[in-house]
C-alpha cells in the first residue's frame, strides 16, 4: 500500500498536497491522516502564538499607580487587615445579641446516688427505732439524662456597648492604613515612574550626542581629504565617538533597571514590553505652583491614624473603666430529665422544668485587676499623645525642607533653560567657526559636551523638581498636581 511518506518528509509540501495523498489510501488511513493534519494545524497555530511578541503596553503613570494599588502585596495586606477589624466589629455588635446553647448529658451509674436522713426525721424509713446516726436512702435508677435548653439577653452591660465602640473606631484606624499604604505605594510608583523617564530621556540626550559626535567625526574626514586639518583633528574626533558609546551602554542599562523597578512596583509582569508614554516636560507643566507654595500636614494619612488612634485609646479607657458598672441580664431555661434501668427509651417517664427571670451582675472586688487595667489604658493614650506631638512635628519640618527643595529647584530650572539655549547658541557658532577653519576642534568639542551637560542637568533638575513635588504631596497627602 502506498504511503504518504512526503507529508512528514518535504516541509515545502503544501497542506492540500498532504490531504490529497491521504485521500488516495483507504478510509482509514485518511482519517489518520486527517488526524495528524490537525494536530499539525493546531501545534503551527501555536507556534505562530509563540512567536508573535507580546503587544507593548502603553504606560502612563495613573496606570501604573493603579495597577499598583489593586495589585500590590502591602495594600492586599491592609485590605486583609481592613477587613479583620470589620470581622472584629461584628463580633463586638454579637455581644447584644441573644446567646443561646443546648446541653445534653447521660449517665451510667454505677452506684446510685444517696441521700442521708437524720435519726429523728419523719420522713419515712428516717426515724423510729433506726441508728442514731440515721439512714442512708439510695435514689435514682442506673440510667440518667437530661435535656436543656438556656437563653440569655444582655439588658444593660456597660462594657458591651463601650466595646462596640472602640471595635467601631479600630475599624477607622485601620482605613487610615490602608490609606498610608496607598499613600507610600503611590510615592514609590510615581517617584520610580520619574526614575525610567529620566534613564529614558537621558539616552535620547547621549544618542543626539553620539550622531552630533558622529557628524562632526565625517565632517573632520572631509576635511583631513582636502588637507583643510591636521589628522590629529581625525583621530580626536574619532576618540570623542568612542568615548560616548559607554556612556550610551550605562545608560541603556539604567533604563532596564528602572523599567524592571517600575514593573515590579506596578505589578506588571516582567515579561511584558512597555513604553512610557509621558515625559518629565509633561509632567513640569501639569504642576500648578500656586497649589504647593504653603503646606498643612493635618491630611497626612499617618497622622490621621494616630489621630483615630488616640480616640480608640480613650475608648478603650472607658471600656476598662465600665467594667466598675453592674449588668443586668434576662434569661430564660428549659429542661428534660429522666432516670430509668433500662434502655426501653419508649416508656420513660420524662419530666420538664422550665424557668425565667433576671440576673444582676456587680463586681465587688477583683483583686485591683480593673484598676491597673484604666492605669495601662491611660499610658497607652500618653504614649499616643506623644506621638501624635512627634510625629506632626517631624512632618513639618518635612514639609518646609520639601517646599525649600521645590523653590530651589524651580529657580534653577529657569536658570537652566538659559544655560541650554546658550550652549545651543554655542554648539552652533562653534561648529561654523570649525567648519570655515577660523576655530579650533578643542572648541568645537568643548562646546558640544556643553550642550550636552546642560541638556543632562535640565533634566536632573526636573527630576528633583518633580522628586520634591512627589515627597511634598506624600507629607501633606494631597494631590499638587493641576488637572
Amino acid at each position: 500500500m502506498k504511503t504518504c511518506i512526503p507529508f512528514f518528509r518535504n516541509k515545502q509540501k503544501s497542506l492540500i498536497q498532504s490531504l490529497f495523498c491521504a485521500a488516495k489510501v483507504g478510509s482509514r488511513t485518511a482519517a489518520g491522516a486527517l488526524f495528524v493534519f490537525l494536530c499539525c494545524a493546531f501545534a503551527q497555530a501555536q507556534a505562530q502564538q509563540q512567536a508573535t511578541p507580546t503587544d507593548t503596553l502603553e504606560l502612563r503613570l495613573d496606570d501604573a499607580v493603579q495597577s499598583a494599588v489593586t495589585g500590590n502585596p502591602d495594600v492586599l495586606i491592609a485590605q486583609i487587615g481592613m477587613r479583620r477589624a470589620n470581622s472584629q466589629l461584628k463580633a463586638a455588635n454579637g455581644n447584644r445579641l441573644p446567646t443561646v446553647g443546648i446541653d445534653g448529658q447521660y449517665a451510667r451509674n454505677l452506684k446510685r446516688p444517696v441521700f442521708f436522713l437524720p435519726a429523728d426525721s419523719n420522713f419515712p424509713g428516717g426515724g423510729g427505732g433506726g441508728p442514731e446516726e440515721g439512714t442512708v436512702i439510695e435514689a435514682g435508677f442506673d440510667n440518667s439524662y437530661q435535656l436543656a435548653a438556656q437563653a440569655s439577653v444582655p439588658l444593660f452591660n456597660m462594657q458591651v456597648s463601650a466595646g462596640a465602640k472602640a471595635a467601631e473606631t479600630a475599624m477607622a484606624v485601620n482605613e487610615r492604613g490602608v490609606d498610608i499604604t496607598r499613600n507610600d505605594i503611590r510615592m514609590q510608583v510615581q517617584k520610580a515612574y520619574y526614575d525610567a523617564l529620566l534613564a529614558q530621556e537621558s539616552l535620547v540626550v547621549l544618542t543626539q550626542s553620539l550622531e552630533n559626535a558622529q557628524q562632526n567625526f565625517r565632517n573632520t574626514q572631509n576635511q583631513f581629504a582636502q588637507e583643510l586639518v591636521p589628522q590629529y583633528d581625525v583621530i580626536r574626533s574619532e576618540v570623542q565617538v568612542e568615548n560616548i558609546r559607554p556612556n550610551i551602554l550605562q545608560a541603556e542599562n539604567n533604563l532596564e533597571a528602572a523599567i524592571s523597578n517600575l514593573k515590579l512596583l506596578a505589578n506588571i509582569p516582567d515579561e511584558q514590553p512597555v513604553t512610557l508614554v509621558q515625559t518629565l516636560q509633561e509632567f513640569l507643566d501639569n504642576i500648578n505652583p500656586e497649589l504647593i507654595s504653603s503646606y498643612d500636614v493635618a491630611q497626612n494619612p499617618n497622622l490621621l491614624q494616630l489621630d483615630a488612634q488616640r480616640v480608640l485609646q480613650q475608648q478603650q479607657i472607658k471600656v476598662q473603666q465600665a467594667s466598675y458598672y453592674p449588668s443586668v441580664s434576662a434569661f430564660g431555661n428549659y429542661a428534660l430529665q429522666t432516670q430509668a434501668n433500662t434502655f426501653d427509651f419508649r416508656n420513660y417517664f420524662w419530666v420538664n422544668t422550665s424557668a425565667v427571670g433576671l440576673q444582676l451582675s456587680v463586681p465587688i472586688f477583683q483583686g485591683f485587676i480593673r484598676m491597673r487595667q484604666v492605669e495601662q489604658a491611660r499610658l497607652d493614650l500618653e504614649q499616643v499623645e506623644i506621638q501624635q506631638k512627634y510625629l506632626t512635628k517631624s512632618l513639618t519640618i518635612q514639609s518646609r525642607n520639601a517646599l525649600n527643595r521645590i523653590k530651589r529647584a524651580r529657580a534653577a530650572l529657569e536658570a537652566q533653560q538659559d544655560n541650554i539655549a546658550q550652549a545651543q547658541k554655542g554648539f552652533e557658532i562653534a561648529q561654523v567657526s570649525y567648519r570655515s577653519g577660523v576655530g579650533t576642534l578643542i572648541e568645537a568639542n568643548d562646546a558640544e559636551l556643553a550642550l550636552t551637560q546642560s541638556r543632562l542637568s535640565y533634566l536632573e533638575v526636573v527630576y528633583e523638581y518633580l522628586n520634591a513635588v512627589a515627597d511634598f504631596e506624600q507629607l501633606t497627602g494631597t494631590k499638587s498636581k493641576g488637572r
